[in-house]
């Protein structure tokens, strides 16, 4: 019997177009005079990504190959200088937004769309949302989840944005799910089309779900793959990984900065595993 070494399956970067900016911003809980210091610009709070810090990284990088920036992070939206961000990667490129909906309402929409008629790139998106039920969604994201994925999805179709509603499920009740909220849209004058679904496996959440879909089984099988991982890199605080999943994980790092970061990726985690079963990008637009 011959010993061998069981290696993870290895791939790499093609090239760097989707670039990920993890925003994570915690709000201070307490409202005292030395919270709102640490706050101000002139007190910078070393927890989170600076603008500087994020100027100095794209300096690094050739940026007319970049197609999207995506900015990640819980309550991301609430970034102290989340404006100025926004408007500097604006200037790079379009800018994709993951958000749940809490930091978006009818004047921040408004806002949004006054920035994005400044230049000529535009502002795409992406509202967390399980389920066009509302207890049944709440029941998994927490109370008032729905609601305000609702609200914020309303408030950016008035002002002429097209938002895509990011569903994680079971593959199998897609059909079932899209119906749904076709009709959930209708109510609302939210006219939906293919484009406005992104169904994703709820990867973090179910580490030992198997994905059954034929059609993905056959990309797997066939090592037909169009990973995350391939396309783009995140940069977060402590570092450049290798996608959203992995952040904060060792095995995920790939690099301290833009400059030296590896283009090399070994699918050795859960998350990867079942992203390769995926067979496809689970965070980044697939139509560029």
């Amino acid at each position: 019997m011959n010993n061998s070494i069981i290696q993870a399956q290895c791939v790499n970067l093609e090239e760097l177009n989707h670039l990920f900016i993890d925003l994570e911003y915690s709000k201070p809980q307490n409202k005292n005079f030395n919270v709102y210091r640490s706050r101000s610009f002139n007190q910078k709070n070393k927890k989170y990504l600076q603008l500087e810090e994020i100027k100095d990284e794209l300096k690094k990088i050739d940026r007319i190959k970049l197609k999207y920036i995506y900015l990640i992070g819980q309550n991301s939206m609430s970034h102290p200088e989340f404006n100025h961000i926004l408007r500097f990667c604006l200037s790079v490129c379009s800018v994709t937004i993951f958000s749940d909906g809490s930091c978006i309402n009818d004047k921040k929409a408004r806002f949004l769309k006054r920035v994005e008629e400044e230049g000529n790139n535009e502002i795409v998106f992406k509202i967390e949302i399980n389920h066009y039920d509302e207890k049944t969604n709440d029941e998994r994201a927490g109370r008032g989840a729905f609601r305000k994925a609702l609200h914020a999805v309303t408030s950016l179709n008035k002002y002429g944005f097209n938002p895509i509603l990011v569903i994680k499920s079971d593959m199998n009740n897609i059909n079932d799910l899209r119906e749904g909220f076709v009709e959930l849209g209708k109510k609302f004058k939210f006219d939906t089309e293919d484009i406005n679904f992104s169904f994703i496996p709820d990867i973090k959440n179910n580490k030992e779900c198997e994905i059954i879909d034929n059609s993905i089984s056959e990309n797997y099988q066939n090592d037909v793959l169009d990973l995350d991982c391939m396309h783009s890199r995140l940069l977060s605080k402590s570092g450049i990984y290798n996608c959203p999943l992995l952040i904060n994980d060792y095995r995920g790092r790939s690099g301290a900065t833009i400059s030296d970061f590896s283009p090399k990726c070994y699918l050795e985690t859960d998350e990867c595993r079942q992203c390769k079963n995926f067979g496809k990008r689970v965070y980044s637009n697939g139509w560029v």
